[in-house]
């Protein structure tokens, strides 16, 4: 299980369609970055607002990825996990807009395409570098990641955010 991440010249609405459909990792290789669930996890909890900060903290000590999929915040997924984990509070939303939600869990204002599958905008990919630039002295992973970004940023590059689970 991994979240990948694909640096792309934006998309019209029936390129991302497509991409959606076809397996972008035969297409597209050049320009990816991977990060593993942990990675992810650890991140979210360092950018939680103090709303969600003890639903991060609890995401990471259980090691429940499928919260911080694109497809979490959608659909029913986050009550059937509630009525698995009964002893969770599920927040709603379960993760708010911001830069750093939207590019870590393809939350608003990431787009949402379908199938775990979010698009990050060019403008949106700047805003994430330069939210995440403050994170990377401390966390490994933010810096492996904005090091991504950045080079996605000088190409205005659209960013697919996609989980696979490997």
């Amino acid at each position: 299980m991994c979240a990948i991440y694909t640096a792309v010249t934006p998309p019209s609405a029936a390129q991302l369609t497509t991409l959606a459909r076809d397996n972008e990792s035969r297409q597209i290789t050049a320009n990816r970055r991977t990060l593993g669930p942990r990675a992810i996890e650890e991140l979210v909890v360092a950018v939680a607002p103090p709303s969600h900060a003890a639903f991060a903290k609890l995401i990471l000590e259980r090691d429940m990825w499928g919260l911080l999929t694109p497809a979490a915040t959608r659909g029913n997924h986050a009550a059937a996990i509630a009525r698995e984990h009964e002893d969770i509070v599920v927040p709603s939303p379960v993760w708010p807009s911001s830069i750093e939600l939207a590019t870590l869990v393809g939350a608003p204002p990431a787009h949402y395409v379908g199938n775990n599958l979010a698009m990050l905008s060019p403008k949106l990919v700047a805003a994430a570098v330069q939210a995440f630039a403050a994170l990377e002295r401390d966390h490994e992973p933010a810096e492996v990641l904005n090091e991504f970004l950045r080079a996605a940023a000088r190409r205005l590059d659209a960013v697919l955010l996609h989980w696979d689970y490997r």
